[in-house]
């Protein structure tokens, strides 16, 4: 494609841009947005499904959550409310959930609360989750994994209770399958 300029003050930068193909043009426009997109996928939640969480759980139950604890690598106890969780952080937020009902589990009875962590690469302090469930929540179906009560994806395991009927019968679905 042939652009001449259409005064004498253009710049022959500009004109040299112009000269250039599409397929260029938009190869050189993507380069830097990847590289910012790929150092922003480490704060990017990663999506769940429904049949995601009620096929991959251990355990399913209504459950509510009634406070917020961090911890550090060593497991101790941390109270700045400025701390934060992220990539290269050693610090884990766990929200403390509250059994309410079991619906379904390998274990044959669950504890009266469970400390679930949230996904370690968020970006997030402490006081701003504290802030942010200051008060309970209202009661959810809560989607755990394993013996130590993991979420199924990192950071996801609560979902709207009106959806109960449904994950049964994706959990239905999904036992009835034959494995490979």
């Amino acid at each position: 494609m042939e652009v001449q300029a259409a005064s004498s003050d253009r710049s022959p930068r500009l004109v040299r841009w112009a000269d250039r193909s599409m397929p260029v043009r938009a190869f050189l426009f993507l380069i830097p947005l990847l590289a910012v997109s790929s150092v922003a996928g480490a704060s990017v939640p990663l999506e769940a499904s429904l049949r995601d969480l009620a096929c991959g759980a251990d355990h399913v139950f209504v459950g509510r959550v009634v406070g917020v604890d961090m911890i550090d690598s060593k497991g101790r106890t941390v109270r700045d409310p400025e701390a934060r969780t992220g990539p290269g952080l050693k610090n884990t937020l766990r929200l403390e959930v509250e059994v309410l009902e079991r619906i379904d589990s390998t274990e044959a009875a669950l504890p009266r609360t469970i400390k679930v962590p949230l996904d370690p690469f968020m970006h997030y302090s402490l006081g701003q989750i504290r802030s942010a469930h200051a008060e309970p929540s209202s009661p959810a179906l809560v989607f755990l994994r394993g013996r130590g009560f993991d979420p199924v994806i990192a950071g996801r395991f609560l979902w709207h209770l009106d959806a109960r009927e449904e994950a049964l019968e994706l959990r239905t679905s999904c036992r009835s399958v034959p494995s490979n």
